[in-house]
């Protein structure tokens, strides 16, 4: 995976992690907050319902205060006139009062007048039996009928929930003996409730704790308050309740207590879920935000890293394998800016300058290795060790090798110092070898003062015996240029043979191409058995030679480990003879003064 890819995918993972945290802490926070307004807003509106409730209740008390502090009532309830009755206690009175029951005692509590009334039939009803077998055991003026004390709240009956408000019946002045008890009463059903809706724009409803038919909601409510109590203190409102009824509803609920204190009703009010829902909205409008400014932040901090970093390492890389990949380590990477890449960058240019310095240097170096291992070893022989650290070994079956040693060579030195010595054993050999150079020979090693050469390895060559040949007579050319140049009085012996032998590399240091078999021994007899500034040469060779060069028997030599053998002197070249294919005409003549290898 490359570094764009791992970015791309560490900010992605980043800024999906981060909405997702922050999407989930909004919702757990936001919408708590949310849910916990939706609440209080719930048991105000509770609130709000119980008191419009109690003011209808205080309504009917007033009232009932106007009616029973009045000299007509109170006059009423002594004389029992009919005329009274006619102007007031009529159906017209209920439908203006909004009453569904009136009823007037007298001191011993006896009905002076007792009507029920009927809104939907539209006339009058008797007052249920249940009223007075409720209201009249209870004594609800328990300590008597005092002139500022009244009774008011609700009573559940079998026909329904009824608001009453009880005064005592006094004259307008409110001073005087009271004469009896004024009772006004109201059912609260559905209309009266959507009445009561339509001014508090609340969805109210009320359900007997006492019923089974209820929904389930009020059931579960009903079940979380428990066995209901009286409550002693009737100034303390019940708690209100709050249910989620549904993903759009909310409702509310608390007791309602009856005339005694007794918990009758349970008060419902349905709320739609707004304000839950316009957190939803605001939390769906603050996600979508939070995504938009992490994907434009996302996308922000990637175009700022592909043009601040990505983009230029990945130019730098392109740049750096390129360079890789042609071998030039001429070539350098942009250096722009002034950071830390480009710092990256010139430390780049700085180590391709240095490898491109060893480079050379190791070209150099190994351009001299391989010269000196070419004046050491053969070509092909050098690369084959390049590839192969085996021992190298072939065999050749037509071969010519020379061993030529310096004869006066050990009292001259007696003569000379050591550095002049040195100095003139370079310079002939330096000559040898320029010639061996000259006819394709291969040189194979010097020995104190001997020198050997081989001529037909490690490249096979048909005329491998005259090129030697050649070789031998300016060997002796050489030399002879050296004693009258030089004064030196020494001389050279030269054997020469012609035959098999195998040919190669052996051991793992200081290697040396040399040469093993019969033939190289013999040959190196034919030098040691041979006489000072003479070639000697085998049977092999003079059967190779004969027809191209002068050749004089020297007849039989004993010879060690091989017994009698039938040698010849090589004194020069036929006149016939065409060596144009093996010297070449731009040989030069050595130098005549000695010079330090």
């Amino acid at each position: 995976m490359s570094l764009r890819q791992k970015t791309l995918l560490l900010i992605g993972l980043i800024l999906v992690g981060s909405i997702a945290l922050l999407s989930s802490s909004l919702a757990t926070i936001l919408l708590l907050r949310f849910a916990q307004v939706e609440t209080q807003h719930t048991r105000r509106n509770v609130e709000r319902a119980r008191s419009a409730l109690q003011a209808e209740i205080n309504a009917l008390d007033r009232t009932a205060l106007d009616w029973a502090a009045w000299d007509d009532t109170y006059n009423y309830i002594e004389t029992q006139n009919e005329g009274y009755r006619d102007r007031n206690l009529v159906d017209q009175t209920f439908l203006n009062l909004e009453l569904n029951l009136l009823v007037l005692l007298d001191r011993e509590e006896t009905p002076v007048f007792a009507r029920g009334y009927d809104f939907h039939q539209r006339q009058p009803t008797p007052v249920p039996e249940a009223l007075l077998n409720t209201l009249f055991p209870q004594k609800i003026f328990a300590n008597g009928l005092d002139f500022d004390r009244s009774q008011k709240g609700l009573l559940l009956l079998s026909e329904g929930i009824l608001a009453v408000s009880a005064r005592p019946i006094l004259p307008s002045n409110e001073t005087g003996p009271t004469r009896g008890i004024l009772l006004m009463g109201q059912y609260w059903d559905r209309d009266r409730l959507a009445q009561l809706e339509q001014r508090t724009q609340l969805q109210i409803s009320l359900y007997r704790l006492n019923s089974d038919e209820v929904p389930e909601d009020v059931a579960r409510i009903r079940r979380q308050i428990g066995p209901v109590k009286t409550n002693g203190d009737r100034d303390r409102a019940s708690p209100i309740f709050t249910q989620v009824l549904d993903r759009d509803t909310i409702a509310g609920y608390t007791l309602l207590d009856d005339l005694f204190g007794k918990p009758i009703v349970l008060l419902r009010v349905e709320l739609p879920r707004d304000i839950y829902r316009q957190g939803q909205i605001a939390l769906r409008y603050l996600i979508g935000s939070v995504l938009v400014v992490g994907l434009l932040l996302g996308g922000a901090i990637v175009l700022l890293l592909e043009k601040l970093v990505l983009r230029r390492l990945s130019h730098l890389s392109h740049e750096v394998r390129e360079i890789g990949t042609s071998n030039d380590l001429s070539l350098r990477v942009r250096e722009t800016g002034n950071d830390e890449l480009s710092s990256l960058a010139h430390s780049v240019n700085g180590m391709l300058e240095s490898l491109e310095t060893g480079a050379k240097a190791l070209a150099e170096e190994r351009e001299r290795a391989e010269n000196l291992l070419l004046n050491i070893l053969p070509e092909t022989i050098v690369d084959r060790l390049k590839h192969d650290r085996s021992a190298i070994a072939e065999s050749f079956d037509e071969v010519s090798i020379l061993f030529a040693d310096i004869v006066g060579f050990t009292p001259l030195s007696a003569r000379l110092t050591p550095i002049e010595l040195v100095d003139l054993l370079n310079l002939m050999f330096s000559t040898f070898d320029r010639l061996a150079e000259q006819f394709g020979l291969e040189k194979i090693k010097t020995i104190g003062d001997a020198y050997m050469v081989a001529s037909g390895l490690p490249v096979p060559r048909s005329d491998h015996a005259e090129a030697m040949a050649e070789m031998a007579l300016e060997m002796q050319a050489a030399v002879r240029r050296f004693h009258n140049e030089g004064g030196h009085t020494f001389q050279i012996r030269i054997g020469i043979n012609t035959g098999v032998v195998v040919a190669g590399v052996i051991g793992t240091k200081k290697f040396i191409y040399d040469l093993w078999g019969d033939a190289v021994n013999v040959a190196s007899r034919m030098e040691s058995s041979g006489e000072p500034g003479r070639i000697q040469v085998t049977q092999a060779t003079y059967n190779i030679l004969k027809n191209k060069y002068i050749l004089e028997s020297r007849g039989t030599v004993k010879v060690k480990g091989k017994g009698e053998m039938s040698t010849y002197w090589l004194k020069g070249r036929q006149e016939t003879n065409n060596v144009e294919n093996i010297a070449s005409d731009d040989y030069s003549e050595p130098p005549t003064q000695p010079t330090a290898h």
